[in-house]
């Protein structure tokens, strides 16, 4: 059962001992656009009950990522750009026994990519899960894209409000059908505000806003080059992009395991998928 991080000004779950006075690398975990911690829930009791005792990784985290779950929101106007995640992400890496190992999902592993391709010494490997990389616009519709990005704040919407979870979920199931009940459940519980009459997304309404800027994909191929630890790269059967795309983008890669497992975009949350994904884990683990 996973505990609240505490003392870390992003919130998320800690399975394992972190406060162990023994030596250990925790992994850490970045979940997907609009998803939280519990992304994990299924996921990271595999892997910890597996490395309990191993001398350098004994404990699971996490995060909310900013404007997620019950983390803090940008300040209004800031945005949540790929690479304006990073310096939250290297706080809360400083913290821990450095280099880290990444687990990271869909946006998770834009993420996980900026922070290892800009603090290589901070970060041992990465494990992508039905993550590519960055979203990217053509470099002659740079403008196109900025005009939008600042027309969208005028379009801005408070938080979605329900009177039940039940609700929330079936709102949830929309926008993700593939999810399991379940899963749908687990990601839901940890994304609602209980306020007086109703519930309401913990979420920043911002992270619906179009961006202003994204990178190109010459910028992207930069930045995936300047990655220099470990990846692991595991693709879902069913996941939201070709695998020819997927093998363009790893191939920008230095050093990088590929595979493609059963499973949607979501499959480390579901209980028929997951442990395949943590046995792939936990043997590139081994390798390192």
């Amino acid at each position: 059962m996973a505990a609240e991080l505490k003392g870390y000004s992003l919130a998320g779950l800690v399975w394992g001992d972190l406060g162990s006075s023994a030596p250990h690398r925790p992994a850490i975990c970045f979940h997907g656009w609009l998803d939280n911690a519990a992304s994990f829930d299924v996921l990271a009791p595999l892997l910890q009950s597996a490395a309990a005792g191993a001398p350098d990784s004994s404990s699971v985290i996490a995060v909310d990522l900013p404007g997620h779950g019950k983390s803090p929101w940008h300040a209004a106007g800031q945005g949540y750009p790929v690479w304006g995640y990073t310096y939250e992400l290297k706080t809360l890496a400083d913290g821990m026994a450095s280099p880290v190992d990444l687990i990271a999902h869909s946006l998770g592993g834009t993420l996980a990519l900026c922070l290892a391709a800009a603090f290589p010494e901070i970060v041992r490997s990465i494990v992508l899960l039905d993550s590519p990389g960055p979203m990217v616009t053509p470099e002659n519709q740079i403008a196109s894209q900025l005009r939008d990005g600042v027309l969208s704040r005028d379009k801005i919407r408070p938080s979605r409000q329900f009177t039940s979870i039940g609700d929330a979920v079936a709102a949830r199931k929309k926008a993700t059908p593939e999810l399991s009940e379940s899963a749908l459940t687990i990601l839901v519980e940890r994304n609602l505000a209980k306020c007086e009459s109703h519930y309401e997304w913990r979420t920043d309404p911002q992270l619906k806003l179009t961006s202003d800027l994204r990178l190109s994909e010459t910028q992207v191929e930069h930045l995936m080059r300047a990655v220099k630890c470990p990846v692991l790269s595991i693709r879902a059967e069913r996941g939201l992009l070709p695998l020819k795309f997927f093998e363009h983008r790893m191939g920008y890669l230095q050093n990088v395991d590929s595979l493609q497992l059963p499973g949607h975009h979501h499959f480390h949350l579901e209980e028929e998928t997951a442990p395949a994904i943590a046995d792939a884990i936990l043997t590139f683990w081994k390798g390192l």
